[in-house]
């Protein structure tokens, strides 16, 4: 269950990285294919338009389902520590020595 976890934790990181990175670089899609950078979005040019969407709304987009990702993640990980037996906790120890 452990790996299980972790594994999903890795998966999470990596997908949502990548998703930040896709959203926050778009303009270098435009460096990248030159020939898309002809025509016009609500009378802006498409290389203007495009990555400032993008970078404002897009990064909040990934931000909030990231958070809600992330929140049900720690939901998980809270019900897995649960789940391991108690051990005794140095710091919660209250016996005396």
């Amino acid at each position: 269950m452990k790996e299980k976890i972790y594994k999903k934790e890795i998966r999470i990181t990596l997908i949502f990285s990548a998703l930040l990175m896709l959203t926050g670089h778009s303009a270098s899609i435009f460096v990248l294919f030159p020939s898309l950078q002809q025509g016009t979005l609500w009378g802006f040019p498409v290389q203007y338009i495009i990555p400032i969407l993008l970078g404002w709304f897009g990064i909040a987009a990934v931000c909030l389902v990231m958070t809600l990702v992330c929140n049900k993640f720690d939901d998980e990980m809270e019900e897995y520590v649960k789940t391991l037996a108690p051990e005794n906790d140095p710091q919660t120890d209250n016996t005396q020595k």
